[in-house]
C-alpha cells in the first residue's frame, strides 16, 4: 500500500524541477562537457556521455514546453502540439542515434547522427534565446537561461565543426598533435568551439576549409554581441524592478505562464 507521502514524494520532485528547469539545464550542459575529460573517451565515459546528453535533451525538452505555456488556451493547444511533433521529429533521431552508435558504430551514422544533434540543439537555443529576452526581471533562473544560452552557443558550434569534419577531414590542422579519432571528435571540437566563442583562440586547432573559417568567424562575431547584449538587458532589466518593483511577480511566478498556474 502506497501511503500519502510517498505519492507526494515525486509530486513534489517534478514541482521543484519544474520551478528550477533553468538551473537543472545548465547543471546538465556542465555535467556533458566535464564527462569526457574527466572519464575518458573509452568503457564507462563513452556510456556516461551518452547518459549525459540524453538528459540534457529531456531536461531541455521539458524547458521548452513549460516556457512557452503562455497565450490563449486554444491557441496554446494548437501551437503546443505543432511545437511538440516538430521537436521530437529531431529528437528521436538524434536519441536513435546515440543508442545504436553502440551496436555498429559506423562513419555514416556518425554523420547523420552529427546532423540530427545539430539540427535539436539549433533549435534549443533558439527556443531559450527567445524566452531569454522575454524575461523581465532578473531572478537566479533567469542568470541561469543566460548562462545556458551561452553554452548552448557553444554546443551548437561544436557539432557544426563536427559536420564539417565528418564530410571533411582536411578542413581543420591540428598541428603537432596527431589526427582526431570518432571518439574524440565531440570534446576536441568543443574546446575548440568555446575557446572560439570566448576569443580565446589558442591557435592549436586551425580551420582551413572556407566554410570551416567562416563558421570560426561567426561563432567569434556571435560570443562577442551575445555578451554585449546579454549585459545591457541583464542591466536594462535591473534598474526597471528598482524603478518599479512592484510591478513584477515573484522568481517562479515571472518564468511561469499562465496556463502552467
Amino acid at each position: 500500500m502506497v501511503s500519502k507521502d510517498q505519492m507526494r514524494l515525486p509530486t513534489a520532485i517534478i514541482h521543484k524541477l519544474r520551478a528550477h528547469r533553468h538551473t537543472a539545464l545548465l547543471i546538465a550542459i556542465v555535467s556533458l562537457f566535464a564527462v569526457r575529460p574527466f572519464l575518458g573517451d573509452t568503457g564507462a565515459g563513452a556510456i556516461v556521455f551518452s547518459l549525459s546528453i540524453l538528459l540534457v535533451l529531456l531536461i531541455a525538452l521539458l524547458t521548452i514546453e513549460i516556457d512557452d505555456l503562455i497565450g490563449e488556451r486554444d491557441v496554446l493547444l494548437v501551437q503546443r502540439r505543432r511545437r511538440r511533433l516538430f521537436v521530437w521529429a529531431l529528437a528521436v533521431p538524434a536519441v536513435t542515434e546515440r543508442l545504436w552508435l553502440f551496436y555498429a558504430p559506423t562513419p555514416w551514422l556518425i554523420q547523420i547522427g552529427s546532423i540530427s544533434w545539430l539540427l535539436f540543439f539549433v533549435y534549443v537555443t533558439g527556443s531559450q534565446l527567445r524566452s531569454l529576452l522575454k524575461q523581465r526581471a532578473v531572478t537566479s533562473e533567469t542568470i541561469s537561461m543566460s548562462m545556458s544560452v551561452y553554452l548552448l552557443l557553444g554546443l551548437t558550434w561544436g557539432l557544426v565543426y563536427i559536420v564539417i569534419f565528418t564530410r571533411h577531414p582536411e578542413a581543420f590542422s591540428f598541428g603537432s598533435s596527431p589526427g582526431v579519432e570518432e571518439q574524440r571528435m565531440f570534446p576536441v571540437f568543443i574546446y575548440f568551439s568555446l575557446t572560439t566563442l570566448s576569443t580565446i583562440g589558442y591557435g592549436d586547432i586551425t580551420p582551413l576549409s572556407l566554410p570551416a573559417r567562416y563558421a570560426a568567424v561567426a561563432e567569434g562575431i556571435t560570443g562577442q554581441f551575445y555578451l554585449a547584449i546579454l549585459v545591457a538587458r541583464l542591466v536594462g532589466m535591473q534598474m526597471s524592478q528598482a524603478v518599479t518593483p512592484s510591478a513584477h511577480a515573484p522568481a517562479d511566478d515571472q518564468l511561469s505562464g499562465p496556463a502552467e498556474r
